[in-house]
């Protein structure tokens, strides 16, 4: 470690902090003491035990510190405390006078007391990552500053401060950054000149390019098959409208055109104008061979069930011509040749409703819906 004038030393209490949920609020609310136990005056912050070393006139500024203040002797006892204090731990003066500093600050035993007092001996600044406990028993992240308090015997002066709301903005833009970094649908943001401002990974797989920062910098329309449509989204996100959905023709890095749905939303400022878009595309190159594929299965299906309507009709008529033949065959009147004839037409006509069986049997069953599949058995 370099222990020159200026250095900042950084010191992690706990392996890890804890991430703080998103739908947690951050503690801010002002301690209420009980009501036999009158709040203590601002000024007034070091209470019944506390034996606050002399500050000379310091007195007012310690009070309206922003941060939380906690002034410890070399063996981590607490010795005096902010207002600001009281209210971001919950506990009075009077009960912090009875704590030490491991109390309200995970890991900060005497040991490291008197660690970061030699060091700071040294002139280096200190920085705690810690996890700090409140009167209620809950817990929040904090980052404390540390520095020397040059009085009659040595003190520490703990400034805390609580970063459950940094932590929560940072876990939100973390949520939100894997959301974009995974999602399967190219998202694109883009600046009023419609230069491409970011594009996920989903960006360069669908478009073909080598990596997302390929397209950072580029016109909108080069993912567009007629680059004028990229400047007719925005144009469309213009006055009251904020929304904005349609179908246009892309164009991949290798010149593959391809359909894809186009979503778009207006960033705006303050004053509510426009100062970009985020833009949502879906490729349908796969959805419209799933919907060519199944005009093509319904086409067929057409056709089978028109077979199968016509060879019902041409079975029943060649059942009535089978038994004319036989009857003429069997009439009194005929000679031989007429009748040898007429039963080579009746056996052509019987072969013709066997052919007529077989091919109802194929189109029937070509018909006929897949079977489901078994259910699978729980154990």
């Amino acid at each position: 470690m370099n222990n020159a004038k200026g250095t900042t030393m950084r010191i992690d209490l706990i392996p890890e902090i804890s991430e703080v949920p998103v739908s947690e609020r951050p503690r801010t609310a002002v301690f209420q003491a009980p009501a036999a136990t009158p709040a203590p005056a601002p000024a007034a912050a070091s209470g019944p035990g506390l034996q606050a070393p002399a500050r000379g006139g310091y007195d007012e500024l310690f009070q309206n510190i922003y941060d939380a203040a906690i002034v410890t002797d070399l063996h981590g006892r607490i010795r005096d405390v902010n207002a600001r204090a009281t209210t971001t731990f919950g506990f009075t003066p009077a009960q912090f006078s009875h704590l030490v500093l491991e109390q309200v600050m995970a890991g900060a035993d005497t040991e490291l007391v008197r660690t970061l007092h030699e060091n700071l001996q040294r002139q280096c600044f200190t920085l705690l990552q810690a996890s700090c406990t409140r009167a209620d028993g809950s817990t929040f992240p904090a980052e404390v500053s540390v520095s020397p308090l040059r009085l009659s015997t040595p003190h520490l002066c703990f400034f805390v401060r609580d970063e459950t709301v940094r932590r929560q903005t940072y876990e939100m833009l973390r949520t939100e950054h894997n959301a974009l970094q995974n999602a399967s649908d190219a998202i694109v943001v883009i600046d009023p000149q419609t230069k491409i401002e970011y594009a996920n990974p989903a960006t360069a797989r669908i478009w073909r390019y080598r990596a997302p920062g390929d397209l950072v910098g580029q016109p909108l329309g080069v993912l567009l098959l007629n680059p004028d449509d990229g400047a007719a989204v925005v144009e469309s996100l213009a006055g009251e409208t904020s929304d904005t959905a349609g179908v246009a023709i892309a164009r991949r890095a290798d010149g593959e055109a391809f359909r894809a749905e186009i979503r778009a939303s207006a960033n705006r400022d303050g004053d509510g104008n426009v100062v970009g878009a985020v833009l949502s595309f879906s490729d349908l190159t796969e959805r419209d061979r799933v919907q060519v594929a199944e005009h093509e299965t319904e086409t067929m299906r057409d056709g089978l069930r028109r077979l199968h309507s016509l060879k019902d009709s041409f079975a029943y008529n060649a059942a009535e011509l089978a038994a004319a033949l036989a009857e003429l065959a069997a009439a009194p009147g005929a000679d031989d040749a007429a009748r040898t004839r007429l039963q080579g037409a009746a056996d052509n006509v019987a072969a013709i409703q066997s052919l007529l069986a077989d091919a109802g049997e194929i189109v029937e069953g070509a018909l006929a819906p897949a079977p489901a599949e078994p259910a699978p058995l729980h154990v």
